[in-house]
């Protein structure tokens, strides 16, 4: 059996409806004519109970109208005949359950689930991959790429325990971010890492050789650009080919402050164990002040032999208006004195005797001589004698001397100076004369 109103199924004795509450006899009977109104009231009251429950009001039991109480005088109400069970339905109104249309419900579901899987698909097709491509494009402004720079100086190397050199980079990210550090590279050109952006490069201070080499500062800049495309290069950003070269300073021009920064800018490389850099600080300090001191004390000592050989130059050279000897350096000048001769009376304005200090022992051996600017040649005898040139004034210089003739004992000398024939000998004085 079906309730008439709402169409549930209910059981044969049923007296309500199980889901609207309608008496059994209005859900399965239609009135009938003998009861005047009554059926149209019970309706009404039933369709109030439900707009009752429509409106959110609780649901219970619901007293019955006098109306519906006193039914009519055969004893019948709501067209129900008044038996013992009856009796219990005429104090009370069963509770009047009423379902609400699912279709508003049904439609909002819809609606939701419209909404939901449209967000979802804007979602994933647009916010998604727009998000992971922006968290891609950070990523990649944030990642750090190797940069290469050629850096090259005489006797550094960094392999063999020398200090890395300090470069400072400037510069902006693309991401916005200002750049001013410094950063540590090796003599390979290893060590430099910067994010996409263009900067400029340049040394901030001098390495350390192992053997203790300053170098001086360039002013050179580098300016590299690491965009998406270098970036995503294997090895890197090659910037070698603008080189920088570090030139060393002369050991002995290098000051206590040079050697005191250089020591500074290595003490402040804290990577340089990690990029596989071993040095110590102190030791490449006391190896540049140990190099400067011996430089300026080689250099002391070369100048103080210039000074000795200037000194024996001049004590070797004959200066005079007509020529200018300089005696070589084999010529042993600190056993000769070199003596001026006045030979203007015999026609020769200009002459020197360069003899052995003390006389010479061995006739044979003499090698003495005479220089000397005449216009009338004077008149000795000689060993050896050659004739050097004219000056610019018409005379002529002439070198003679050496020993000739007998011995004291009878002998004849064969005199031979410094192991020469006389005549190689003289051509030899004449080679160190400078006519004017």
């Amino acid at each position: 059996m079906f309730c008439r109103k709402c169409g549930a199924e209910m059981e044969g004795d049923a007296r309500f409806c199980p889901k609207c509450g309608l008496p059994v006899a209005d859900a399965t009977e239609e009135p009938s004519g003998e009861f005047g109104q009554a059926p149209d009231d019970a309706d009404e009251a039933v369709e109030q109970l439900v707009s009752v429950e429509d409106e959110g009001e609780p649901t219970g039991s619901v007293a019955a109208s006098p109306e519906s109480a006193e039914g009519s005088s055969t004893g019948k109400a709501f067209g129900l005949e008044s038996d013992g069970a009856d009796a219990d339905a005429e104090g009370a109104v069963a509770p009047a359950r009423t379902t609400r249309s699912k279709k508003p419900f049904i439609i909002a579901v819809i609606v939701v689930v419209l909404l939901i899987l449209g967000g979802s698909g804007y979602y994933f097709g647009v916010v998604a991959p727009e998000r992971a491509r922006e968290a891609a494009e950070q990523e990649a402004l944030a990642a750090e790429c190797v940069v290469r720079v050629s850096v090259s100086a005489e006797g550094w190397d960094t392999a063999a325990g020398a200090s890395r050199v300090p470069l400072r980079v400037k510069g902006r990210e693309e991401r916005g971010k200002k750049v001013n550090k410094v950063y540590y590279v090796d003599s390979a050109g290893a060590g430099l890492k910067l994010r996409r952006g263009t900067y400029t490069v340049i040394v901030a201070g001098s390495p350390i050789a192992a053997d203790g080499t300053i170098y001086a500062v360039p002013d050179t800049e580098v300016e590299v650009k690491v965009d998406e495309k270098s970036a995503a290069k294997k090895g890197g950003v090659d910037a070698t080919g603008d080189a920088v070269e570090l030139d060393p300073v002369p050991a002995t021009d290098v000051t206590d402050e040079q050697i005191a920064a250089a020591k500074k800018w290595a003490e402040g490389d804290k990577g340089a164990a990690d990029a596989g850099c071993t040095f110590d600080a102190e030791t490449l300090a006391t190896a540049a002040a140990k190099r400067r001191d011996d430089a300026v004390a080689a250099k002391k000592a070369e100048e103080e032999a210039a000074k000795r050989a200037e000194e024996a130059k001049q004590a070797r050279t004959i200066d005079t208006d007509y020529f200018t000897m300089v005696l070589p350096d084999w010529f042993p000048i600190d056993e000769y004195e070199i003596t001026s001769m006045n030979w203007s009376s015999v026609g020769a304005p200009a002459a020197f005797r360069v003899s052995k200090i003390g006389g010479n022992q061995d006739p044979n051996q003499d090698a003495d001589f005479y220089i000397f600017a005449y216009t009338e040649q004077p008149s000795f005898g000689a060993c050896f004698s050659t004739v050097v040139g004219t000056t610019s004034g018409g005379l002529k210089v002439q070198i003679a001397g050496g020993s000739y003739g007998a011995g004291s004992d009878g002998s004849i000398i064969d005199d031979r100076p410094f192991d020469m024939d006389p005549q190689s000998y003289a051509n030899a004085l004449a080679a160190c004369v400078t006519l004017k």
